[in-house]
């Protein structure tokens, strides 16, 4: 009853936010799509890339330190992988790594399905470390991690969202006005704590002359507040030469991405190109490889009956 009376008040919401009107900037009312459209319309274009390869122009802020170019005339430095899970919702084999030097990657972020955990680490010289989590521990209160791979798969716009919205997880849809666009907010049950809050926003382009696309996401921490933007641009189409059913039309992907996470002081920009669905690669790719690196484990708090710190 708690979930179907939230449902209905953000419905109300969702009236309220079409109803009250926009500046003449905008589109006029009449042209607002319903929610179901919506999602089926990202829905249809993500279910289209259940792999991906990538090349990718990496330049990363983190702790104090600052490595490599997304310039024009640098050449990449790196690569994604992906390899979706079983769920729908994750986890999923993912690796984006840059920097290969001696056969060491001096970045690594991404998570495996088998074990089921997720990761970040670096190695810049003398200077490294690496933080590991459990998938179904993440997003938990108290567990924190310089760089989410999970919020970063996210804002790539190749995973489908929720089309129940009659339960957890789902999306609500509101209408921005500065910017114009539909705002699809992700709601879900927190690990642990189990609270019913926002997990993300992904706003949408509501322009009738520009393809419907995701121009920005950002991502709630457990209080509420944005912790984390990301702006998408040049989106272009994915190769799926070789699929046994590829789709009618290319499905499409951002390959400009900016990613900020503002009180930690650290982002992420990846320029991607030759995008394929093409199996040129294996999941193993994607395991956690540490080395010698100092680990951290940033929810095994939790994993021993306590609070993570």
């Amino acid at each position: 009853m708690i979930i179907i009376r939230n449902i209905a008040i953000s419905a109300l919401l969702i009236l309220a936010a079409v109803f009250t009107g926009c500046e003449s900037t905008c589109p006029p009312a009449e042209t607002i799509i319903s929610r179901p459209q919506l999602v089926t319309e990202y829905n249809a274009n993500a279910a289209a890339v259940p792999r991906l390869w990538a090349r990718a122009k990496v330049k990363v802020s983190l702790k104090g330190l600052s490595w490599g170019s997304t310039s024009p005339l640098s050449p990449p430095n790196g690569l994604m992988l992906l390899a979706k899970g079983n769920d729908k919702q994750g986890p999923h084999d993912f690796l984006l790594k840059a920097g290969e030097m001696a056969s060491i990657d001096l970045f690594r972020l991404g998570s495996n399905t088998e074990p089921g955990i997720y990761y970040l680490q670096y190695q810049l010289g003398e200077q490294g470390q690496a933080w590991w989590g459990w998938n179904h521990l993440a997003g938990a209160p108290g567990v924190d991690i310089p760089i989410d791979p999970n919020q970063l798969l996210e804002v790539l716009g190749i995973f489908e969202l929720p089309d129940d919205f009659t339960k957890l997880p789902t999306v609500e849809v509101t209408m921005s006005c500065n910017p114009c666009a539909y705002v699809l907010t992700y709601l879900d049950t927190q690990p642990i704590s189990g609270n019913i809050g926002f997990k993300r926003e992904v706003y949408i382009n509501w322009d009738t002359a520009k393809p419907r696309r995701p121009f920005m996401v950002n991502f709630f921490g457990p209080d509420g507040r944005r912790i984390m933007t990301a702006k998408l641009k040049d989106y272009k189409p994915i190769d799926t030469t070789g699929m046994d059913n590829p789709p009618a039309s290319p499905p499409i992907m951002p390959t400009d991405i900016e990613i900020a996470w503002p009180e930690k002081k650290t982002s992420v920009h990846i320029m991607l190109s030759e995008m394929t669905t093409e199996e040129k690669w294996m999941r193993e790719a994607c395991q956690f490889k540490p080395g010698n690196l100092p680990q951290v484990h940033v929810d095994r708090a939790l994993m021993d009956g306590g609070a993570a710190k």
